[in-house]
């Protein structure tokens, strides 16, 4: 990921800690809200889950999945393949105070495993005054005529 467009998904990324995630599940999608734990260079999301959790099991039969992360001044979807990880070496490379408060097992339990998203495509939309920024040029564009103009977007392969 050596090109400027996929180094600034990742500096978006690394500012927003929550994602839904998006699996396939029994032919439908299904999305849940997980902490980031960290975004690489490399375009690597890591985050932590219960190995029981509807996650894990949709994301071992099918590894596709979305990212999508909403800040004050920028969106990003992030869509790649997901991979459940078990090494307790990674785990405990990783842990930190808050991952305790929901598991509380540690990182040496097979109860508490990592999820990878190995990112293949991102769009992100960035508007640097925000929601206000937003509405106002939405006002504007009502009132005169003119054009809104939302901030900055595109998609990037990664």
């Amino acid at each position: 990921m050596a090109n400027d467009e996929a180094s600034k998904v990742i500096s978006i990324i690394k500012d927003m800690r929550i994602a839904m995630v998006t699996t396939h599940s029994a032919g439908r999608l299904a999305s849940r809200p997980l902490t980031l734990i960290e975004a690489t260079d490399e375009g690597e999301l890591w985050f932590f889950s219960a190995a029981d959790a509807g996650i894990v099991k949709e994301i071992r039969a099918q590894g596709l999945v979305n990212a999508a992360f909403s800040g004050s001044k920028a969106w990003m979807s992030v869509s790649g393949h997901a991979e459940v990880v078990l090494d307790v070496a990674k785990k405990k490379e990783l842990w930190n105070a808050a991952v305790e408060t929901f598991a509380s097992e540690g990182p040496e339990s097979a109860q508490t495993v990592l999820l990878r998203i190995d990112a293949d495509s991102a769009e992100y939309w960035e508007n640097p005054g925000g929601a206000a920024s937003l509405m106002a040029g939405w006002v504007k564009q009502k009132l005169t005529g003119k054009p809104a103009e939302p901030g900055d977007s595109n998609s990037v392969e990664l």
